[in-house]
């Protein structure tokens, strides 16, 4: 009697624990639903950056060109210096109707970004006749990717494993990586701790950026960015080929060294390398507080000779 009383209440014990675990992982996957779901929804509309690289996207898939078509379009794409630095209004006036800039800049971002980003990017259909990409030198030569946005944003799932290869990530950060593939959540994290850091603790911000105007990247020597830029250029070249586009690479200007020697890399391997601002050419009044990004009067200038240089080149 004891026995079977004994047993029934065991039974009983197991039944509430398991409610009580179902209800609970049910409450944990609604939890992260909700959690995806408002990322989704949030980190899109509450963003202006991401608000602006969302629409320069569907604009540049939409581009379709073809042999025949009579107003081409030249895709503008680079990082943070390509954003400061090219006036898209004036790029648009002095080039226009030769063809018509698209732009999409993401911040952050390096060679391998748009590299597999390019190749996403063709893969949903974008066709312009010409792609003009500018990083600056330490930028083309970078071993590694912005990171977990990237893996969303830019890369296309059959390339993941591709990109872990490439960048040599350990085991834990390729794991995240794959992750943030399909997670709104887990990709953005980090920009949204950053923006609600900037909101609540401001000065936090601002010693951060403080820092940064500090921060210079070394210079590569010309025996590690040389074959570096000639594997980057030639693989960027051949990818836009493959889907019929043009490819032009161009170095904004900056105080980092080696515009010149990826200049003659790209002439020794056939790819279109522009460089509309010499070496030093431009002082500190052509820059930001920063020291790196163009400000108003240095990116005039610079877009300026950028627009020469694509009319002569293309021209040809």
């Amino acid at each position: 009697m004891l026995s079977s009383i004994s047993s029934s209440d065991h039974s009983l014990g197991h039944a509430r624990i398991d409610r009580f675990t179902i209800a609970l992982l049910c409450t944990v996957f609604a939890l992260l639903a909700l959690t995806e779901a408002v990322s989704v929804v949030g980190f899109d509309r509450t963003s202006k950056v991401q608000r602006r690289e969302l629409s320069e996207r569907r604009t540049l898939l939409g581009v379709r060109d073809s042999e025949a078509s009579n107003d081409p379009h030249i895709a503008v794409l680079g990082n943070s210096l390509m954003l400061e630095g090219v006036d898209v209004s004036l790029l648009r006036a002095k080039t226009e109707p030769m063809f018509t800039p698209v732009p999409y800049f993401v911040l952050a971002t390096n060679y391998y970004d748009w590299f597999f980003g390019l190749k996403r990017l063709f893969a949903d259909g974008m066709r312009p006749r010409y792609v003009l990409f500018g990083l600056s030198p330490n930028q083309l030569a970078a071993p590694g990717i912005r990171g977990d946005y990237s893996a969303r944003y830019l890369f296309q799932q059959s390339d993941l494993i591709d990109v872990v290869r490439k960048t040599h990530m350990a085991a834990t950060t390729a794991s995240g990586f794959l992750l943030a593939h399909y997670s709104e959540y887990y990709s953005t994290r980090e920009t949204t701790r950053g923006f609600f850091m900037s909101r609540v603790l401001p000065s936090v911000g601002k010693l951060l950026h403080s820092r940064l105007a500090t921060f210079r990247d070394p210079e590569i020597k010309e025996a590690v960015l040389r074959p570096l830029a000639a594997d980057r250029l030639t693989a960027l070249d051949q990818l836009c080929r493959a889907n019929g586009s043009h490819f032009v690479f161009v170095v904004p200007p900056s105080y980092q060294k080696g515009a010149e020697i990826i200049g003659r890399v790209g002439r020794e391997r056939g790819v279109t390398v522009l460089l509309p601002v010499a070496e030093d050419e431009f002082d500190a009044t052509y820059y930001q507080s920063d020291g790196f990004h163009l400000n108003g009067k240095g990116s005039q200038v610079f877009t300026t000779r950028l627009a020469d240089s694509l009319r002569e080149q293309l021209r040809k």
